[in-house]
């Protein structure tokens, strides 16, 4: 099983359920624990490892653990993304937010934005309304996911070309959460974010 801290109450959990949903037989998704801030995540994150290490093998609630997080303005997100890769926990982060991973799916994204208008944009293209995944947008996000990963990349690489600050606006790596999702653990292993992960 696979478990999620999410900062979003609505938009993360939505979408990450959807993936949970279509590879059911080999992916529970827990995302109970959402709406704090990137800090507070990885705080509980690494009580649920304590007490996940402690049991038996056999026992354990999760195989994985992740904390989904916006940049935001948050002032200690250095510190919990720091904290976090210290504990091991993985981690995906989008900046500005989490919509720019839903707009992907459908379009690029390169220049600077704000979250308002990403998350607008969301919205017009009808992924979103008012935070909440759109039921006729989950054929739209499935079948473009690989698009969105391929275009989050390329971001990546936009930015270490640039000189500019890995998760630099826009930027997500959100896709690695979801392509634990679609592998549905099948025996392999995450992948732990690089030395700027």
């Amino acid at each position: 099983m696979i478990r999620v801290l999410s900062e979003g109450k609505v938009t993360e959990p939505g979408y990450l359920n959807l993936w949970a949903r279509l590879n059911r037989h080999n992916v529970r998704l827990d995302v109970n624990d959402r709406g704090m801030t990137p800090d507070a995540l990885v705080r509980r994150a690494k009580q649920h490892m304590k007490r996940n290490l402690r049991s038996r093998p056999s026992e354990r609630e999760f195989d994985e653990i992740w904390c989904v997080f916006d940049v935001d303005q948050h002032a200690n997100l250095a510190q919990a993304i720091d904290d976090a890769r210290q504990s091991e926990i993985n981690i995906a982060i989008s900046n500005p937010c989490f919509e720019l991973w839903l707009v992907l799916h459908r379009e690029e994204q390169t220049a600077h934005v704000d979250r308002h208008d990403i998350q607008q944009r969301s919205d017009e293209l009808q992924l979103t309304a008012n935070k909440h995944v759109l039921p006729a947008a989950e054929p739209i996000l499935v079948d473009g996911v690989e698009n969105a990963k391929q275009r989050a990349r390329a971001l990546d690489r936009w930015h270490a070309g640039n000189g500019s600050p890995r998760r630099e606006n826009p930027s997500t790596d959100v896709w690695r959460l979801v392509d634990r999702l679609r592998a549905g653990l099948r025996g392999s292993t995450p992948r732990q974010p690089g030395p700027r992960g």
